[in-house]
Protein backbone atom coordinates (compact mmCIF):
# COMPACT_ATOMS: atom_id res chain seq x y z
CA UNK A 1 0.00 0.00 0.00
CA UNK A 2 1.20 3.57 -0.65
CA UNK A 3 0.90 5.75 1.99
CA UNK A 4 2.16 9.38 2.67
CA UNK A 5 3.39 10.11 6.59
CA UNK A 6 1.76 12.69 8.57
CA UNK A 7 4.29 11.93 11.14
CA UNK A 8 7.52 11.10 11.61
CA UNK A 9 8.18 7.34 12.64
CA UNK A 10 11.96 6.63 12.91
CA UNK A 11 13.51 4.11 11.12
CA UNK A 12 10.74 3.89 8.62
CA UNK A 13 9.84 7.70 7.02
CA UNK A 14 9.94 11.59 7.59
CA UNK A 15 6.60 13.23 7.80
CA UNK A 16 5.63 14.27 4.38
CA UNK A 17 7.57 11.38 2.89
CA UNK A 18 5.17 8.50 0.06
CA UNK A 19 6.67 5.27 0.69
CA UNK A 20 5.37 2.12 -0.32
CA UNK A 21 4.79 -0.43 2.96
CA UNK A 22 3.40 -3.38 3.46
CA UNK A 23 -0.53 -3.60 3.76
CA UNK A 24 -0.63 -5.25 7.72
CA UNK A 25 1.44 -2.67 8.58
CA UNK A 26 0.07 0.01 7.18
CA UNK A 27 -3.15 -1.01 7.76
CA UNK A 28 -2.70 -2.09 11.89
CA UNK A 29 -0.16 0.02 13.06
CA UNK A 30 0.53 3.37 10.64
CA UNK A 31 -3.31 4.03 9.70
CA UNK A 32 -5.02 3.24 12.87
CA UNK A 33 -2.59 5.50 15.09
CA UNK A 34 -2.93 8.40 12.58
CA UNK A 35 0.66 8.31 11.29
CA UNK A 36 -0.05 7.98 7.95
CA UNK A 37 -2.96 8.16 5.06
CA UNK A 38 -3.37 6.68 1.71
CA UNK A 39 -1.80 8.07 -0.81
CA UNK A 40 -4.55 9.79 -2.74
CA UNK A 41 -4.53 12.47 -5.04
CA UNK A 42 -6.34 15.01 -2.12
CA UNK A 43 -3.32 13.59 0.43
CA UNK A 44 -0.78 14.12 -1.79
CA UNK A 45 -1.55 17.64 -3.02
CA UNK A 46 -1.23 17.98 1.42
CA UNK A 47 2.15 16.46 1.16
CA UNK A 48 4.21 20.24 0.88
CA UNK A 49 2.21 21.94 4.47
CA UNK A 50 2.75 17.80 6.27
CA UNK A 51 6.60 18.61 5.68
CA UNK A 52 6.63 22.08 6.33
CA UNK A 53 4.49 21.27 9.65
CA UNK A 54 6.85 18.57 10.75
CA UNK A 55 10.17 20.30 10.45
CA UNK A 56 8.39 23.17 12.70
CA UNK A 57 7.35 20.40 15.22
CA UNK A 58 11.12 18.69 15.29
CA UNK A 59 12.67 21.84 15.94
CA UNK A 60 10.54 22.02 18.90
CA UNK A 61 11.25 18.78 19.48
CA UNK A 62 14.74 19.11 19.59
CA UNK A 63 14.97 22.08 22.20
CA UNK A 64 12.76 20.38 24.29
CA UNK A 65 15.11 16.91 23.96
CA UNK A 66 18.11 18.94 24.40
CA UNK A 67 17.17 20.46 28.01
CA UNK A 68 16.60 16.82 29.31
CA UNK A 69 19.62 15.66 27.62
CA UNK A 70 21.85 18.50 29.88
CA UNK A 71 20.53 17.30 32.75
CA UNK A 72 21.22 13.75 31.93
CA UNK A 73 24.29 14.37 30.69
CA UNK A 74 27.14 12.07 32.93
CA UNK A 75 24.05 11.06 35.56
CA UNK A 76 24.94 8.07 37.70
CA UNK A 77 22.17 5.67 37.05
CA UNK A 78 22.10 2.43 39.11
CA UNK A 79 20.46 -0.38 38.40
CA UNK A 80 20.11 -3.69 40.90
CA UNK A 81 20.43 -7.07 39.69
CA UNK A 82 20.29 -10.68 41.39
CA UNK A 83 24.54 -11.98 41.59
CA UNK A 84 25.37 -15.47 41.62
CA UNK A 85 28.36 -16.79 43.92
CA UNK A 86 30.56 -16.73 40.62
CA UNK A 87 30.15 -12.91 40.98
CA UNK A 88 28.03 -12.31 37.69
CA UNK A 89 24.88 -11.83 36.99
CA UNK A 90 21.87 -13.94 37.22
CA UNK A 91 20.49 -12.84 33.87
CA UNK A 92 21.32 -10.01 32.55
CA UNK A 93 20.98 -5.77 32.28
CA UNK A 94 19.64 -4.66 28.92
CA UNK A 95 18.69 -1.23 27.30
CA UNK A 96 14.91 -2.03 28.76
CA UNK A 97 16.29 -2.01 32.74
CA UNK A 98 18.15 1.55 31.90
CA UNK A 99 14.81 2.99 29.54
CA UNK A 100 12.91 1.98 32.68
CA UNK A 101 15.33 4.03 35.08
CA UNK A 102 15.52 7.31 32.59
CA UNK A 103 11.77 7.27 32.46
CA UNK A 104 11.75 7.72 35.93
CA UNK A 105 13.87 9.62 36.83
CA UNK A 106 12.56 12.22 33.75
CA UNK A 107 9.04 11.86 33.90
CA UNK A 108 9.37 10.62 30.14
CA UNK A 109 8.34 7.78 28.12
CA UNK A 110 11.77 6.42 26.82
CA UNK A 111 11.90 3.56 24.81
CA UNK A 112 14.71 1.19 24.71
CA UNK A 113 15.42 1.92 21.10
CA UNK A 114 17.10 4.92 22.50
CA UNK A 115 19.27 3.39 24.59
CA UNK A 116 22.68 2.64 22.27
CA UNK A 117 23.65 -0.69 24.36
CA UNK A 118 25.43 -2.72 22.40
CA UNK A 119 24.91 -5.71 23.93
CA UNK A 120 23.35 -7.23 27.34
CA UNK A 121 25.43 -6.85 30.59
CA UNK A 122 26.04 -10.07 33.14
CA UNK A 123 28.89 -8.06 35.20
CA UNK A 124 28.50 -5.50 38.11
CA UNK A 125 29.99 -2.51 37.58
CA UNK A 126 30.31 0.94 36.25
CA UNK A 127 29.56 1.16 32.16
CA UNK A 128 29.54 4.34 29.79
CA UNK A 129 26.19 4.31 27.85
CA UNK A 130 24.94 6.70 24.96
CA UNK A 131 21.56 7.68 25.03
CA UNK A 132 19.76 9.39 21.43
CA UNK A 133 16.93 10.76 23.12
CA UNK A 134 15.78 12.58 19.34
CA UNK A 135 17.31 12.57 16.62
CA UNK A 136 20.56 14.20 16.50
CA UNK A 137 19.61 15.07 20.44
CA UNK A 138 22.11 12.62 22.12
CA UNK A 139 23.96 12.18 26.06
CA UNK A 140 25.57 9.78 27.92
CA UNK A 141 25.09 8.46 31.21
CA UNK A 142 26.83 6.29 33.86
CA UNK A 143 25.28 3.08 33.80
CA UNK A 144 26.20 1.11 38.14
CA UNK A 145 24.94 -2.36 38.09
CA UNK A 146 24.94 -3.50 41.91
CA UNK A 147 24.10 -6.07 43.52
CA UNK A 148 20.60 -6.30 45.43
CA UNK A 149 20.56 -4.72 48.30
CA UNK A 150 23.49 -2.79 47.83
CA UNK A 151 23.61 0.67 49.92
CA UNK A 152 26.21 3.28 48.75
CA UNK A 153 28.32 4.23 51.26
CA UNK A 154 27.83 7.96 52.91
CA UNK A 155 30.42 10.76 51.85
CA UNK A 156 32.12 11.39 54.45
CA UNK A 157 32.45 15.20 55.53
CA UNK A 158 35.57 16.28 56.60
CA UNK A 159 36.09 16.77 60.34
CA UNK A 160 35.91 20.02 61.68
CA UNK A 161 39.16 21.45 63.37
CA UNK A 162 39.03 22.70 66.97
CA UNK A 163 39.89 26.64 66.99
CA UNK A 164 42.77 26.82 69.48
CA UNK A 165 42.81 28.90 72.50
CA UNK A 166 43.74 32.43 71.47
CA UNK A 167 45.81 34.50 74.05
CA UNK A 168 45.37 38.13 74.30
CA UNK A 169 47.86 40.02 72.63
CA UNK A 170 50.36 41.27 74.30
CA UNK A 171 52.97 39.86 76.81
CA UNK A 172 51.90 36.12 77.40
CA UNK A 173 51.04 35.57 80.60
CA UNK A 174 53.80 34.70 83.49
CA UNK A 175 54.44 30.88 84.79
CA UNK A 176 53.48 30.64 87.88
CA UNK A 177 56.77 29.74 89.25
CA UNK A 178 57.56 33.11 87.94
CA UNK A 179 55.06 34.89 89.97
CA UNK A 180 55.79 33.13 93.42
CA UNK A 181 59.50 34.08 92.90
CA UNK A 182 58.89 37.67 92.22
CA UNK A 183 56.08 37.69 95.39
CA UNK A 184 59.36 35.99 97.48
CA UNK A 185 61.94 38.75 96.21
CA UNK A 186 59.38 41.67 97.06
CA UNK A 187 58.94 40.34 100.61
CA UNK A 188 62.75 39.85 101.26
CA UNK A 189 63.11 43.08 99.77
CA UNK A 190 60.39 44.66 102.53
CA UNK A 191 62.05 43.10 105.77
CA UNK A 192 65.15 43.96 104.76
CA UNK A 193 64.37 48.10 104.49
CA UNK A 194 62.27 47.70 107.78
CA UNK A 195 65.07 46.38 109.58
CA UNK A 196 67.62 48.35 108.45
CA UNK A 197 69.68 50.51 111.52
CA UNK A 198 68.70 54.20 112.36
CA UNK A 199 72.26 56.71 112.14
CA UNK A 200 72.32 59.29 114.96
CA UNK A 201 73.86 62.43 113.36
CA UNK A 202 76.78 63.84 115.53
CA UNK A 203 74.81 66.59 116.20
CA UNK A 204 72.19 64.61 118.58
CA UNK A 205 74.84 63.15 120.38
Amino acid sequence: MKVIFLEDVPGTADAGEVKEVKNGFARNHLLPRRLAAPATPDALQRAGAIERAAQAKRVRESEDWQVVADALDGTRVVVEARVGPNGRLFGSVTGRHVAQKLSEMTGRDLDHRQVLLSEAIHDPGNYEVPIRLYRQVQTSVTLAVVPEGYVEPAAEEPAAEEPADEEPAGESAPEPEAVEAAAEADTEEGVESDAAPEETSESEQ
